[in-house]
């Protein structure tokens, strides 16, 4: 029940093992009577009873590795469980087979006493010593639960009499199976809270981390709308003591230090919107403990975190700059989404495109759109395009997503409960505006439908 809702193998394996258990302590019952005793004992299907030890023994090993997590930390072991525990499930049931088969109990009994017991209990120290190196005191849960079954099993195996009901010590293997489900269930809840405190962890440090970011912009645009009042006043002073010539001089210098100051308002606003995607992106990855893809992703994303602050410090980067952070930021997003979006890069090294300079990240907000509001509605075959190319002898570039258009997307936000407003391509345009002023070009986008509203493309030309 417990893995229908968290599809965690630990709970799936350790299930079986009980109910395999269950099918073995009714042949042990005490309510048979003699003869139904001697009749289970006695016939072609008797092996059952070794046969049925051999596969709950095998389950109980699964739960071993799964709950050690044994593929994360120690990978080649785990193999080797695997590998092993499958070879001696088919070996045992195809003998036991030939056993029904032959009627020949006896042998089956050698087998499970000369084979699978002496190679089982190697194994099983082995296992042992393994377990002394799982972190979290994960591996004390497995040796006091193997100890306490195993020691009291084979004290029930040796003192046994598998000619009668009476003098069968079942109940040492009773009091071993309710320890050991003690100390497993123990353990279980142990490991359920360390998850849940690794999980708490990352979510505190990265609201811990939006917090600081938000912080950081707020500030930074007190600081921007200071330094506007000052200039403002400044400018007022000029006003009134300044001749006209001076006057409009000091007047355009003014302009001009409040649209850079506007752009870098601007982009500061940006730049942790940005990070936040991000961040939200990997966040899901992290809190699963997949500690050798989480580092592989980690990496990606802190190339992405010192290209955002390189270009920070920049009023203009180039194309190529801008292009290799869509990359970055696309397969980043690509870590939580299934299908993954099928992303490709067109001509990236046109020499045609070469020294092109644009505002950072004034790209972003097109390919976010594309994802969030176009490719994330559809359910297979997401692709996503960037392309340089010409227009008219213009260069431009051309991004296109085969996603549901923006008709459907408005459609779709309509009859969303809760709404969300994009201020993304609004701070796009006044970005361009103040760029355009700044360095006296022409740079403008537009937004068509393709493919009879199956998709968008996005145009921007660099005039």
């Amino acid at each position: 029940m417990i893995f229908s809702q968290t599809r965690k193998n630990t709970f799936l394996y350790y299930g079986l093992y009980n109910f395999f258990l269950l099918t073995y302590l009714i042949t042990k019952s005490p309510f048979w009577t003699e003869v139904t005793y001697s009749y289970l004992t006695t016939t072609r299907f008797a092996s059952f009873n070794w046969y049925i030890q051999i596969v709950y023994n095998s389950v109980l090993f699964l739960f071993y590795s799964e709950f050690l997590d044994l593929k994360l930390h120690h990978p080649r072991f785990h193999r080797f469980i695997k590998n092993y525990l499958s070879i001696q499930l088919v070996i045992g049931t195809l003998f036991w087979v030939y056993c029904i088969v032959t009627n020949n109990n006896l042998l089956y009994h050698s087998f499970f006493n000369f084979i699978f017991l002496p190679v089982s209990f190697a194994v099983l120290l082995y296992g042992l010593y393994i377990a002394l190196s799982i972190p979290k005191k994960l591996g004390y849960f497995i040796i006091v639960g193997i100890v306490l079954y195993y020691g009291f099993a084979m004290l029930a195996y040796l003192r046994s009499n598998p000619n009668s009901i009476a003098e069968f010590p079942i109940k040492y293997f009773y009091i071993g199976i309710i320890l050991e489900s003690f100390v497993f269930l123990l353990g279980l809840g142990y490991k359920i809270k360390m998850v849940y405190l690794e999980k708490l962890e990352v979510q505190q440090a990265i609201i811990k981390e939006q917090r600081s970011l938000q912080i950081l912009r707020e500030n930074t645009q007190k600081e921007l709308k200071q330094k506007l009042n000052e200039q403002e006043i400044e400018l007022r002073e000029a006003l009134y003591e300044a001749e006209d010539e001076k006057l409009k001089s000091l007047q355009l210098h003014y302009e001009n230090e409040i649209s850079k100051l506007k752009l870098e308002s601007l982009r500061n606003q940006m730049n942790p919107h940005f990070i936040f995607n991000a961040l939200n992106s990997i966040k899901a990855f992290l809190v699963t403990n997949d500690k050798v893809q989480a580092s592989h992703y980690l990496g990606k994303f802190s190339k992405l975190i010192r290209k955002i602050l390189e270009s920070s410090r920049n009023e203009v980067i180039s194309l190529e700059d801008e292009i290799e952070i869509l990359d970055l930021y696309v397969n980043i997003e690509n870590i939580r989404l299934e299908p993954q979006i099928a992303f490709e890069i067109i001509n990236k090294d046109s020499r045609s495109h070469r020294g092109i300079k644009l505002p950072a990240l004034i790209l972003q907000p097109f390919i976010e759109n594309a994802i969030w509001h176009g490719l994330m509605l559809v359910k297979m075959d997401r692709r996503l395009t960037i392309e340089l190319s010409h227009v008219l002898k213009v260069p431009c570039l051309i991004i296109t997503d085969n996603g549901i258009g923006r008709r459907k997307a408005a459609e779709y936000q309509k009859n969303k409960l809760v709404k969300k407003s994009s201020l993304g391509l609004v701070f796009v345009q006044e970005r361009l505006d103040y760029f355009n002023q700044k360095h006296q070009t022409h740079y403008r986008f537009e937004i068509q439908d393709v493919e009879e509203s199956r998709g968008t493309k996005v145009v921007f030309y660099f005039e």
